[in-house]
């Protein structure tokens, strides 16, 4: 019998070369020799098998394709012509494919968002989810992925074989050649097996040359059409399938060499029953040819109300309740302190309460968009005093800056703060709780050098003063609010609308004019509450404060970001699976830094609200406090310390929340004693919330 270390020919392998041919493959780390001289061939439309013990080199050699590694020795032959691999640019530029055994898949991010990471289709620069939508549909539909009940699931609520499925599509729907398996089917079970194994034989019959890696013969000899063995570095055999049976495949693996004779007809190892009847079920969920997405790209099917109510509370049985869980706590702290004094819910008071929250949740948005990452910025607070100190300053008489200037000189300032933590974190590679607590200490240092000894400097600028304490005229707070409200109320109707015709799953009408009709009647009754008169008879007081609209332009442009930007979508993978994201081409150092400068430069705003409120900036400034309850008010709003979850309305939620507290126990004359306390228990009840669902969330994986 021929020597299966040379390749074998068979009918398909006479009619055509190989897609990837490698020659004398050598790979050394340090005095170690990890491969050594390795020859190997794959071909298009065929499934190679690459097997062998651990230790044996597969990885090694699959990185090395796919330019994790790269090559110190020998030849790489790519559709006929030599070529060099040096990152994984290189191998995907060649239409090289990984799907990695840990699968590289962002478990915070539904199917569309991982299937297009890092390779997102815009829209001008504005994400196209629609059309990424629509083509990840199609992609799942035309390699009969059938089980998924909707592509815009989390990865976190979907099995281990709909996530194995879901990284093989993310693999071969940007023109792969080639794409490799890293076992494809470890941990799972019978059935999924099955479903992973049809899939690997689909891309085969697409044309696309397949590499398995895998421990399990049944599941080589079930799909594989070559098998090469790896021992010690080296190529022990390779050949057509028809060469081997179980016993030779483990004797070159074992001792690298097999005089074991395989008789015509008994090449392959027989499947346990058990494995045939997995890849029968498989067979027979392929044949629905498509129903979970399909349905997908139907024709604008629209939920039902019931069918959206049903999501929802399974969504909130999977622990991703969103925001509900503080909604309801401020619905609950309303209640509580209003029984106890009926001046908690007077449009005056709640109007104080919102103005006394604005600081929290400005910083606390900054904060998110760290927290984001799994990282932490305990500087925030005194970079805010910073901020509020360059802008006081800017503004003396003997400077005499515009007040826009002044403003914005300090946002720049506090941005480039930000920036240089940013530099320490990401290219040292400092802990940010280190790099941040010292930013702490330092940044109070500098804004006490910056007032000098004077202690208080009044803010000479009646603009300034005004962003907390002026206020709209009646009409113009109307009039503003019915301009937002119009553009909300033609987004949504457009957006969903939009879904409709372009075949996506939408919806129902009903829902969506319930949104807007909410949205409706939120902002009437906010502009009702701040036109109300809460002076006294002598100075009388109403419209809304100029803090109020200047929190919600900052919410909404950086829910824009965080939604439908690139940079937004980059810092959720990196928080959610940072390896995911470096795999993925993302720059995890650039978009690091960039949050981190997001958050300085938001914080620099926050503290300028915090100066305009007192008209002034003193060295007593508690920038420690601050930053504590900044943290406090992101994570209580339902953004997760463990990073990938969040969004800055849960700083405006949270801010409110704490607000709440603090105002409400100031009116029953609680002491400040108590309000802290009571603030922690509601910083540990979030704490364990974002524990239990991330517990949670695992254990059902």
């Amino acid at each position: 019998m021929a020597d299966p270390k040379t390749t074998g020919s068979g009918p398909d392998q006479a009619q055509q070369a190989p897609l990837l041919r490698i020659r004398g493959l050598e790979k050394h780390f340090g005095a170690v020799q990890a491969l050594g001289g390795v020859d190997f061939e794959v071909y298009p439309g065929q499934v190679t098998a690459l097997v062998g013990d651990n230790g044996a080199g597969k990885s090694v050699l699959t990185k090395c394709i796919a330019g994790i590694h790269e090559a110190d020795g020998g030849e790489i032959l790519w559709e006929g012509q030599t070529v060099r691999i040096r990152s994984p640019r290189d191998s995907a530029a060649l239409g090289i494919e990984v799907v990695y055994q840990d699968l590289a898949l962002c478990d915070n991010l539904d199917v569309v968002q991982n299937m297009f990471l890092g390779r997102e289709r815009l829209s001008g620069r504005v994400l196209d989810e629609d059309a990424m939508e629509r083509a990840a549909a199609e992609t799942l539909a035309g390699l009969r992925v059938t089980t998924l009940r909707s592509i815009r699931a989390p990865v976190a609520a979907l099995s281990g074989g709909q996530r194995q499925s879901i990284a093989v599509a993310k693999a071969v729907m940007w023109n792969s050649k080639l794409v490799i398996l890293d076992e494809p089917t470890a941990a799972l079970g019978v059935a999924q097996t099955g479903q992973v194994l049809q899939l690997v034989r689909r891309l085969a019959d697409q044309g696309l040359a397949v590499v398995m890696i895998s421990h399990n013969l049944n599941d080589v000899f079930a799909v594989a059409d070559r098998i090469a063995v790896l021992r010690l570095g080296r190529m022990a055999g390779q050949g057509p399938v028809e060469a081997f049976d179980t016993q030779r495949v483990v004797e070159l693996m074992t001792t690298g060499e097999s005089d074991h004779v395989v008789a015509p007809g008994q090449a392959t190892a027989a499947p346990s029953i058990a494995h045939e009847n997995a890849r029968e079920n498989a067979e027979a969920l392929a044949s629905g040819a498509g129903k979970a997405t399909t349905a997908v790209v139907g024709a604008g099917r629209e939920e039902s109300f019931g069918q959206y109510l049903r999501g929802v509370w399974s969504k909130v049985l999977a622990g991703q309740s969103g925001v509900l869980p503080v909604v309801l706590g401020v619905i609950l702290i309303a209640i509580l302190f209003q029984s106890q004094n009926d001046k908690f819910l007077s449009s005056g008071n709640i109007v104080n309460l919102l103005v006394q929250g604005a600081v929290f949740m400005l910083i606390g948005m900054g904060e998110v968009f760290v927290l984001l990452l799994g990282e932490i910025d305990l500087s925030l607070g005194f970079v805010a005093g910073i901020g509020a100190t360059v802008a006081t300053i800017l503004v003396q008489p003997s400077v005499a800056w515009p007040w826009w200037a002044a403003i914005l000189a300090a946002l720049l300032a506090t941005g480039a703060l930000g920036t240089i933590q940013g530099l320490l974190i990401t290219k040292l590679r400092l802990p940010s709780f280190v790099v941040t607590l010292s930013g702490l200490l330092g940044f109070q240092g500098l804004m006490i050098q910056l007032l000098g000894q004077g202690g208080t400097i009044p803010i000479q600028s009646q603009t300034i003063n005004n962003l907390s304490n002026g206020t709209l005229s009646p009409a113009m707070g109307w009039g503003l609010t019915a301009v937002v409200l119009a553009v909300f109320a033609v987004l949504t109707f457009l957006r969903d609308a939009k879904r409709r015709s372009s075949g996506l799953v939408a919806p129902p009408m009903g829902l969506t004019l319930t949104k807007i009709g909410v949205a409706i009647v939120a902002g009437v009754v906010l502009v009702l509450i701040s036109n109300a008169n809460r002076g006294v008879p002598a100075f009388p007081l109403n419209g809304m404060p100029w803090v109020i609209p200047i929190v919600f332009a900052v919410l909404a442009v950086w829910s824009f970001v965080l939604g439908r930007l690139r940079f937004g979508r980059y810092v959720l993978a990196i928080g959610g699976n940072a390896e995911a994201a470096r795999r993925a081409g993302i720059n995890l150092s650039r978009i690091r830094m960039a949050a981190f400068t997001l958050a300085a430069a938001t914080a620099g705003l926050g503290g300028i609200i915090y100066a305009s409120r007192l008209q002034s900036i003193s060295t007593s400034f508690d920038g420690g406090t601050i930053v504590l309850y900044v943290v406090a008010t992101a994570v209580i709003g339902g953004t997760s310390l463990f990073g990938g979850r969040g969004h800055p309305l849960h700083a405006v939620l949270g801010g409110v929340v704490i607000a709440a507290i603090v105002n409400g126990m100031a009116l029953l004359g609680l002491p400040a004693a108590v309000q802290l306390m009571a603030t922690a228990l509601v910083l540990l009840a979030a704490i364990t919330v974002d524990v239990v669902v991330r517990r949670r969330g695992e254990t059902a994986r």
